[in-house]
């Protein structure tokens, strides 16, 4: 081989070796050691932003295990290596409709079904409000997702569609309304509003249709999702719990002293006749709904209260009482070994009728509280039993914002988020972490599962 053409194929080879050095640090500056396995094995790379969880979870065991299910859409970038013809890299914007399923024993991942994958002009201007989790008829699961979508709770594989819907219910072609507002679930199952303003529900069993307040076969199979709320805590928080004539229910030191003493009017003679507004004063003289934590310690009080007539006090008993009934504080004591817990209530569903929960052996409560003020603060979940308030266990939540609770007799699964490690480094993937966390009531062990770092994982 001649000396030009030797210099010639030296001068290719280092060539190549620059491009391919150019493209390997593309690759690891975009996606890291996996981005540049994915360029060298597929000849393309994937970019995953963090999965979107915005409707509410729901826990079921109607598909035969103890599961908790999630909606989630994410957006992913696979680039290609630019062409021999052009310097642009192909690159495709996708957007991922994903059903999640939770092992609520273990709070470990069951699986994960891809619903529907969104490109182009199909993803642009798509309102993520529109992909919801609607609730469970039976061993059915409703979404809407592009319309009404019905997947196996024990799978997620696809069972009905608004396609399969109108095949069954023919007079329903062409009136379905697949948008926001016009889909929705009760305590009949799913419901669809047409565009004659008709409305009906759909039997999950077979996807018959009638007038919407038709009552379902089994009425015990309709579960709706779980209460949600972000960015408020305070949701699943209530000051008491009430069982019969006796009161528990959590007081900082100046409420307690406020409550424990009988209200006063300045100037008012003790000795003086109670009028008006001393009655009103006493009528609402109770303690006050857990709205918003105080910054201040709270602590566990006992008190009884008892159902008394809201009239006059001096009403003749001659006469019928339609006064009603209100409730009369007695008896204030706080329970003597219960801590004192920052900006604490007890937990609940964030059903405002239920009460909050409340576990056997020993009696006791969950009392959600923060172990420190500011910003670095966190969660702590503690497990008080009666009468003395005794702490059972105490445990830190690695969450700092609470979204769902959801119990069941042994045990309670949250979810809730998480601020991301501080790391001087500005990312994309630096929002907060959604996170499930199950929690063992009678040993107070938790199990975790990081759902945004799981959405991370790319498909084998």
């Amino acid at each position: 081989m001649s000396q030009p053409i030797s210099k010639a194929l030296a001068a290719l080879g280092v060539v190549f070796v620059i491009l391919l050095g150019m493209v390997g640090l593309w690759a690891m500056r975009a996606g890291g050691s996996a981005g540049l396995g994915q360029l060298l094995t597929t000849g393309r790379m994937s970019e995953l932003q963090p999965a979107l969880f915005q409707s509410a979870p729901l826990r079921t065991d109607h598909g035969g295990a103890d599961r908790v299910y999630l909606l989630s859409t994410q957006s992913e970038t696979v680039t290609g290596v630019a062409g021999r013809r052009s310097s642009n890299r192909p690159r495709r914007q996708l957007l991922h409709v994903d059903l999640w399923a939770i092992d609520a024993n273990t709070a470990t991942l069951a699986w994960r079904e891809r619903l529907r994958t969104f490109e182009g002009q199909e993803r642009e201007g798509r309102d993520l409000r529109g992909f919801d989790l609607l609730g469970v008829d039976g061993k059915t699961l409703w979404l809407t997702v592009d319309g009404p979508l019905g997947v196996s709770l024990a799978d997620g594989s696809v069972v009905a569609d608004g396609a399969r819907i109108e095949a069954k219910n023919p007079a329903m072609a062409g009136k379905r309304v697949d948008e926001m507002g016009y889909i929705a679930f009760g305590r009949h199952g799913l419901q669809l509003t047409l565009n004659d303003a008709s409305q009906w529900r759909i039997d999950a069993s077979d996807l018959s249709a009638a007038p919407r307040d038709t009552p379902v076969r089994d009425p015990q199979g309709i579960q709706p999702p779980a209460r949600s709320a972000r960015g408020s805590s305070t949701a699943f928080l209530t000051r008491s719990l009430t069982a019969g004539e006796r009161w528990l229910g959590v007081m900082t030191d100046a409420e307690a002293r406020h409550y424990s003493n009988k209200p006063v009017i300045p100037g008012r003679d003790p000795n003086e006749r109670p009028g008006a507004m001393q009655q009103y004063l006493e009528a609402n003289h109770v303690p006050a709904p857990l709205h918003e934590l105080l910054p201040q310690p709270y602590r566990l009080w006992g008190a009884r209260v008892q159902q008394v007539s809201a009239g006059p006090p001096d009403w003749p008993k001659n006469l019928p009482d339609n006064w009603g009934k209100r409730p009369q504080f007695s008896d204030y004591k706080m329970l003597p070994e219960a801590p004192a817990m920052l900006r604490a209530g007890l937990l609940h569903n964030g059903d405002p009728r239920e009460q909050a929960l409340w576990y056997r052996q020993p009696d006791s409560v969950l009392v959600l509280h923060s172990n420190k003020l500011g910003q670095d603060g966190r969660l702590q979940l503690t497990r008080i039993s009666g009468p003395a308030g005794k702490p059972v266990w105490s445990i830190a939540l690695p969450i700092d914002d609470l979204q769902a609770v959801m119990p069941k007799d042994d045990n309670v699964l949250l979810l809730g988020s998480e601020p991301p490690v501080a790391t001087g480094k500005k990312s994309e993937e630096e929002g907060p972490h959604l996170k499930a966390v199950r929690v063992d009531v009678p040993t107070g062990r938790t199990t975790v599962l990081d759902l945004t770092a799981e959405s991370l994982k790319l498909a084998e």
